[in-house]
C-alpha cells in the first residue's frame, strides 16, 4: 500500500512540473514575441477527455475572425445534409413562358446560365425569376463600408452569378502612353483612366459611391496586360445584364423585363444546374471564402424554417446546434457566418470546447493541414499533425484546430489575438511559435 502511495504522490509531482514547465514555455514564447498577453487568448484542451491543458484570457469575448466559419459551417451541413446539392432550375410555364428558379448557387456562371437557356425558345414572351430562396440583404451586419472593393468580401444573394466579381483588364499602349481598359462582361461602368503604360505593372482600383457606383477610377502604371476582379454592386442587374445577353445569342429577344415570381405546381421542370456542398466544405475551410460561407449559412437558415435564407434563420440554426451538442452559446455573440463583423464576439475556451464536441465531425475532416489553402506556407514541419482553420481581418488574426503533438497526444487548440499594435505577420508568426511549443512540450 505505501509503495502505490508513493508512486501516486511521484506522478502527481511529475505531472506538476510537467505543467509548470509548460505554462513557463508558452509565457517565454508570448514574452519575445512583443505583443500585449492581454491582446491574446488561448485555450487547450485534450482531445478524449476535454480538460484544459493551458489557458490564458480564455474567456475573455474577443473578435474571432475567420475561426468562426467552423462554427457557422457543421450546422449548416448538419442541417443542409452531406449529400445537398446548390441548385438552379428552368420550368416551362404555358406555352410561351419561362421560369427560373434561383438556389443561390455560389458557383453559379454565365456557362451554366446558357446551359439552362438552351431550352428557351424564339416563342418566348415572357421570362420569370423566382429569387425568393434568400432574403434581399446582400452584405453582413457590421461589415464595414470602406471594404466595398475588396474582392474577398463582395456582395451574396440569390443572384450570386460568377462569384460577384467583374472582370476588367488593363492593356499597355505604347511607352508613356494611356492604357487601355477592356470591360468584356457588358456590366456598365465608367472609367476615370489615369493608368499610364510604363515599365512596371501596378494599378490601383478604387471607387467613389458619392459620386456613382458604377463609376471606376483607375490609377497607377501597365507593361503587361493586367486582369483586375471588381465586386459587382448590383447583383440582380448584373444576372439580368448576363441573361439577356444570353438570349440574345440564341436571338431571342423580349419586350419586356424579367419577372419577379414564384414557382407554380403547373410548372414543368425542364433543365437544372447542380453543384455539390463539398465544394462549399472545401473552400470554406481551406480557402476561408466569405462569400460561400454566408450563402451556406442563410440557406440552411431557410431550409430549417421552412423560410427565406436570413441571417437570423442562420444564427438560429448555430444556437440550436449548441444546444443540441450542449454547448452554452447564451453568453457569445455572432451576427455573421463568416467572422467577418466585428460586432462577433467569442472567447477561446468556446471555441475549443465546440472543437472538441464536434471532433467526430466529418466536417472536421477537411480542415486543411500546413501546405493546403490558408497554411499554404505555415508550419510545414509538423504537416501531418496539424489541422486548423486560420482567421485574419485588420487588426485580427486567430487560429484553431486539432494538434498531434511528437509524443502521440491530441489536443484541441484556439487562439486569437486582437492587437492593434502589432502587424498580421508578427500575430501569426506568434500563432505558429506557440504551436511548435505544443507540439514539443506537450
Amino acid at each position: 500500500m505505501k509503495k502505490l502511495i508513493t508512486l501516486f504522490l511521484i506522478l502527481l509531482m511529475s505531472a506538476s512540473v510537467n505543467a509548470k514547465t509548460v505554462k513557463r514555455d508558452f509565457s517565454s514564447v508570448i514574452n519575445e514575441s512583443g505583443i500585449e498577453k492581454n491582446a491574446i487568448a488561448i485555450s487547450i484542451k485534450d482531445y478524449n477527455t476535454g480538460k484544459p491543458v493551458y489557458e490564458l484570457n480564455e474567456k475573455m469575448l474577443m473578435h474571432p475572425a475567420s475561426v468562426q466559419k467552423i462554427l457557422t459551417l457543421v450546422p449548416a451541413v448538419d442541417v443542409l445534409g452531406e449529400d445537398y446539392e446548390f441548385t438552379t432550375e428552368i420550368y416551362k410555364r404555358g406555352d410561351d413562358s419561362f421560369l427560373i428558379k434561383l438556389g443561390a448557387d455560389p458557383y453559379l456562371t454565365g456557362k451554366d446560365l446558357k446551359k439552362l437557356v438552351n431550352n428557351v425558345d424564339l416563342n418566348t414572351k415572357r421570362i420569370y425569376i423566382d429569387d425568393s430562396v434568400l432574403e434581399k440583404k446582400d452584405w453582413g451586419e457590421g461589415w464595414q463600408w470602406d471594404d466595398d472593393m475588396n474582392i474577398l468580401m463582395p456582395r451574396f444573394n440569390s443572384y450570386n452569378l460568377d462569384k460577384n466579381l467583374l472582370k476588367i483588364t488593363v492593356m499597355p499602349a505604347e511607352k508613356g502612353e494611356r492604357a487601355s481598359v477592356i470591360n468584356p462582361g457588358k456590366y456598365p461602368l465608367v472609367f476615370l483612366n489615369n493608368v499610364v503604360t510604363g515599365s512596371s505593372n501596378n494599378v490601383k482600383v478604387s471607387r467613389d459611391n458619392s459620386i456613382s457606383a458604377n463609376t471606376l477610377s483607375l490609377e497607377g502604371t501597365v507593361k503587361t496586360p493586367v486582369t483586375i476582379y471588381v465586386p459587382v454592386n448590383n447583383l440582380k442587374r448584373y444576372f439580368d445584364i448576363k441573361l439577356t445577353n444570353t438570349l440574345a445569342d440564341k436571338k431571342v429577344y423580349l419586350k419586356q423585363n424579367f419577372i419577379t415570381d414564384t414557382l407554380k405546381d403547373t410548372d414543368e421542370k425542364l433543365e437544372s444546374v447542380t453543384h455539390p456542398i463539398s465544394l462549399a466544405v472545401n473552400d470554406v475551410l481551406k480557402n476561408s471564402n466569405n462569400l460561400v460561407s454566408e450563402t451556406v449559412s442563410k440557406l440552411a437558415g431557410g431550409k430549417a424554417y421552412n423560410d427565406k435564407g436570413t441571417d437570423i434563420n442562420g444564427i438560429k440554426v448555430f444556437n440550436a446546434y449548441c444546444q443540441k451538442i450542449g454547448l452554452d452559446s447564451s453568453k457569445i455573440r455572432i451576427t455573421d457566418a463568416s467572422g467577418v463583423s466585428k460586432n462577433n464576439l467569442l472567447s477561446a475556451d468556446f471555441i475549443s470546447e465546440f472543437l472538441f464536441k464536434t471532433k467526430d465531425n466529418p466536417v472536421m475532416e477537411q480542415l486543411p493541414s500546413p501546405g493546403e489553402g490558408t497554411l499554404t506556407h505555415r508550419m510545414l514541419p509538423i504537416k501531418n499533425n496539424l489541422k486548423a482553420k486560420t482567421g485574419s481581418h485588420g487588426d485580427l488574426s486567430s487560429l484553431a484546430g486539432f494538434l498531434t503533438t511528437k509524443n502521440g497526444n491530441k489536443y484541441v487548440f484556439c487562439i486569437i489575438i486582437n492587437d492593434t499594435t502589432s502587424t498580421i505577420t508578427d500575430m501569426k508568426t506568434l500563432e505558429d511559435y506557440l504551436i511548435r511549443e505544443a507540439y514539443i512540450r506537450l
